[in-house]
């Protein structure tokens, strides 16, 4: 018997809402996710990874183990890795979080340049980086032109964020 109170509630209300609340109404076993900021990047039609994007509101409890392991079988079945990546937009700066194997083996090999809090400057690198990009001129005067300072929440050890 189907119970109503095991089906996730709507939690932020920027979806389209009716339809959230309608699909809800169809049952525990008629799972979906309701992606907020999911980004596939890519480079010359060719996706390099799955990036889901959150604002950093001071915790990372706002994952959901089933949608990611259904969207990291996507990534897997394209190869390519899948991050969450919390942002913070005061001055911007993010924190790359691992989610399939693909992108722990990545993180692994790239930890000492990984594992902090990267400055809006380093992050875009990182994208240039995952997609074997060779920076022009002018996407490095670009480059410079990015925030290249950690917030408050990232000062110190660079890990807060």
């Amino acid at each position: 018997m189907f119970d109503p109170s095991k089906v996730r509630k709507e939690r932020t209300e920027w979806r389209d809402l009716e339809l959230s609340k309608r699909h809800r109404e169809w049952g525990f076993h008629c799972p979906a996710v309701d992606i907020d900021f999911l980004m596939v990047e890519y480079y010359y039609g060719k996706p390099v990874a799955i990036i889901d994007y959150k604002r950093f509101t001071g915790s990372k409890n706002n994952t959901h183990p089933k949608s990611y392991e259904a969207i990291s079988i996507l990534a897997d079945n394209s190869h390519i890795p899948f991050f969450v990546v919390y942002y913070y937009d005061n001055p911007w700066s993010f924190r790359i979080e691992p989610i399939n194997n693909i992108a722990k083996k990545i993180f692994e090999e790239n930890k000492k340049r990984l594992n902090k809090c990267l400055t809006e400057r380093e992050y875009v690198e990182f994208l240039y980086w995952l997609r074997g990009h060779k920076l022009s001129q002018e996407e490095k005067r670009i480059l410079e032109g990015l925030n290249n300072t950690l917030p408050k929440p990232c000062k110190g050890n660079g890990n807060v964020l």
